[in-house]
């Protein structure tokens, strides 16, 4: 709930292993809630969320910290630290790996450094690891905004409006990565767009998020009709 404003309600919702689901919906229709529902960033008031087995609405700290490694997020607005190096903004990709300790004094291991040049490897952006994030475009933000992800080795990734806030070339270019990385990893994904072409381009199904419920869209399903009934009038 947002105050007494109920969100969601009576929502019933598979997501099978390898799938590339999008979520699609009007703002402030939920998509962002359900997303930070899934890795407890929102605490759901009622139900169950299930991730590989665990049941995350109430489950302690420390079991829902353990299951967060396997769960990767790319936020619409990149959430990257501006005045720290990009290195160790992807570093931040492993504190769920190591102790408290060595997470509260950034002590990573040798093998957390190598995870994180592979991961950046993996975007194109190896040679910009000790530039300082508030010094790149914003692609190129996006990209390491997916490499610390990547560094979690996650098996679900979440992705919340990932290209919203890039030109319509770059759009593309970051979506075709995450497509890429995904069925290059076995990586499930949720990702949420409005932008209804690219939903179809790139998502493997489709779900509605509107009026408190989801609605799942069939292949060959998604007309005039559906869009309405999706977006309203």
């Amino acid at each position: 709930k947002r105050g007494n404003l109920t969100v969601f309600e009576n929502v019933n919702l598979d997501v099978g292993k390898g799938e590339n689901l999008v979520l699609l919906g009007p703002s402030g229709g939920g998509k962002s809630t359900l997303l930070r529902c899934i890795n407890r960033l929102v605490k759901a008031t009622s139900g169950t969320i299930n991730v590989f087995g665990t049941e995350l609405i109430a489950a302690p700290f420390r079991t829902v910290r353990k299951s967060r490694r396997d769960i990767g997020m790319v936020f619409q607005s990149f959430n990257l630290i501006n005045r720290i190096s990009v290195l160790d903004n992807v570093l931040v990709g492993r504190l769920g790996y190591l102790s408290t300790a060595r997470s509260v004094f950034g002590l990573y291991h040798k093998e957390d450094i190598a995870e994180a040049m592979h991961a950046l490897d993996r975007v194109n952006l190896s040679d910009f690891a000790h530039q300082l994030a508030m010094n790149l475009s914003g692609g190129q933000r996006q990209r390491v905004a997916i490499a610390r992800t990547l560094a979690q080795r996650p098996k679900l990734l979440l992705a919340d409006e990932p290209v919203s806030n890039l030109d319509p070339l770059l759009e593309r270019e970051i979506l075709s990565l995450l497509q890429d990385i995904c069925r290059e990893d076995g990586i499930t994904s949720v990702t949420s767009l409005h932008d209804i072409a690219l939903a179809k381009e790139f998502g493997s199904r489709l779900v509605g998020v509107r009026n408190k419920t989801v609605t799942s869209i069939a292949s060959g399903e998604f007309d005039h009709d559906k869009l309405q009934e999706i977006y309203g009038e």
